[in-house]
């Protein structure tokens, strides 16, 4: 059984240390490289949540007159107002948007976030030129 090191210990001409050394910067390389890959932009893990959320952005952009940004924070703030999750939240409204019916409490919720975001999107004063 191998001892185990104290950090600060050094093993030099230990061929196991040399060997467990070129395995770590071998490991160390190929984490760097899985990272890389990680970074870059792919297609999410499940396509159909961005579909359903975006479909809701949108219905709140028609339903509220508001730009996406607002649609978002609105959605946002009826999922925290209702405590359901956001995807929930969402797919209730494109439902609603086909079907006619949406829970009285999530309508409410979904009515005074859109006044609430109306209220913030005024200018606060006249226009300058």
């Amino acid at each position: 059984m191998r001892e185990l090191l104290a950090s600060g210990q050094d093993r030099k001409g230990d061929p196991d240390s040399e060997q467990s050394a070129t395995t770590i910067q071998r490991t160390a390389a190929t984490a760097h490289e899985v990272g890389a890959l990680q970074e870059r932009p792919s297609m999410p893990q499940n396509p159909g949540v961005n579909t359903v959320r975006d479909q809701a952005v949108g219905i709140v952009m028609a339903l509220g007159r508001l730009p996406a940004d607002q649609a978002r924070t609105v959605l946002t703030e009826v999922s925290q107002r209702t405590n359901l999750t956001l995807l929930r939240i969402a797919g209730l409204l494109t439902a609603w948007a086909s079907c006619g019916e949406l829970n009285l409490g999530i309508r409410i919720a979904l009515e005074e976030a859109i006044r609430a975001q109306r209220r913030t999107a005024r200018p606060a004063g006249p226009a300058t030129d």
